[in-house]
């Protein structure tokens, strides 16, 4: 029976995890291959999801409570025992997050085979961040990750814009698949209750979800709501986790906005479907993404949405505006003019059915016949050994 670990650092609710942890049931429990989840510490809103599935963790105590970066690094040893002790015939790193400590952990190892899963962008060209970052990030790409990957997987089309992924693309390095939903899962969790007041209410509720960091544009939004609430009464609810610093950042420049009151910070939530499904439209305003799993979520609870841009390939899901509304991530004006449409029945731009061809299934069978494919070819070499 062939064998794949998944690594990720926590089980926290982020699209990476819920892709993540979709992929180990369906190897598991779809294509009968052994599945671990080899995790930087245990715990996270998901982890109620990972059950049936086993899992190694890394860190333990203290060590659990130290920056992501800084915990992941500490992680590198163990995971390189765990791996070059019980080695999986395919290691997936599930997100950009992972590749770093994945590629230490397994130098000049031969297996397991390492597929690495481009989740998000590179060069997080917009919002005025610092150009090195995102060339240290092409670096690691282009130096170290594309020679090490048996095959790196793109979430969506719109990230072969790099030139790094462009041209891995055209010598068979990579490849791309879609970012999907589950469509059944996300239809038996939507009518759950919400448990909050304002969806009783007759007031619009606007939803955006995300951390609260510089990626998700929450600034923005901010003053895109302030704007719009001049035209007519509105709600926000931010899900999401983020460090107590960048909320009180947030709700200084909401009060200052004159938006105390209209603001609800709910954190991070398991099921975020019923608030989703609820909210009068969903915003995703963020600078970058890789492919935003909340854009379909929403979609496939048939709620309107107003998204950036530049959140990775929200353009193509949306069909550039056929099922929803695009905007300029720096436009607060636009921002508040396709917030108001969306919020009005007579203007409003429907989702459709159009989430229908982003279904999880394709997606999880495309990972499957990729995991088989590079486990065959490794046959006759792994049997050479």
């Amino acid at each position: 029976m062939p064998s794949i670990a998944i690594f990720v650092h926590d089980l926290s609710a982020t699209g990476v995890v819920r892709n993540a942890l979709a992929i180990a049931h369906h190897m598991q429990e779809v294509a009968g291959w052994r599945v671990r989840l080899l995790l930087g510490h245990e715990g996270g809103d998901l982890a109620s999801a990972a059950e049936g599935i086993a899992r190694d963790v890394l860190l333990t105590g203290k060590e659990t409570r130290a920056r992501r970066s800084r915990a992941l690094i500490r992680a590198v040893p163990r995971l390189r025992a765990l791996i070059r002790d019980n080695p999986p015939d395919i290691l997936l790193s599930a997100g950009n997050h992972a590749h770093l400590p994945c590629l230490l952990a397994t130098r000049g190892l031969e297996r397991p085979l390492r597929v690495y899963r481009i989740s998000n962008d590179l060069a997080h060209k917009s919002g005025n961040l610092s150009a090195l970052p995102g060339a240290i990030r092409r670096r690691l790409v282009a130096g170290w990750i594309t020679c090490d990957a048996a095959k790196l997987v793109l979430v969506s089309p719109n990230l072969a814009q790099e030139a790094v992924l462009s041209r891995a693309l055209r010598k068979g390095k990579a490849m791309v698949i879609r970012n999907g939903v589950p469509l059944a899962a996300v239809a038996a969790q939507k009518d759950a209750p919400a448990g909050h007041p304002w969806f009783d209410e007759d007031i619009p509720v606007l939803i955006a979800v995300g951390r609260l960091v510089q990626q998700k544009n929450f600034p923005t939004l901010l003053h895109a709501l302030a704007r719009a609430r001049q035209t007519r009464d509105l709600r926000l609810i931010l899900l999401g986790g983020g460090s107590p610093e960048k909320r009180a950042e947030l709700e200084q420049l909401a009060a200052s906005l004159g938006l105390t009151g209209a603001l609800d910070f709910v954190g991070r939530v398991a099921n975020p479907f019923p608030y989703i499904a609820r909210a009068t439209a969903l915003v995703l305003p963020s600078f970058w993404e890789g492919s935003a799993n909340v854009l379909l979520e929403a979609m496939a609870c048939g709620t309107p949405v107003v998204a950036s841009r530049t959140a990775g390939n929200a353009a193509e899901v949306v069909d550039d505006g056929r099922y929803g509304v695009l905007v300029d991530p720096a436009d607060a004006d636009a921002m508040a003019e396709a917030i108001l449409r969306q919020c009005d029945p007579a203007t409003r731009i429907e989702p459709g059915m159009r989430v229908q061809d982003f279904d999880i299934g394709k997606t999880l069978d495309a990972y499957a016949r990729l995991f088989a494919e590079l486990a065959d070819a490794d046959q006759p070499a792994a049997a050479a050994h």
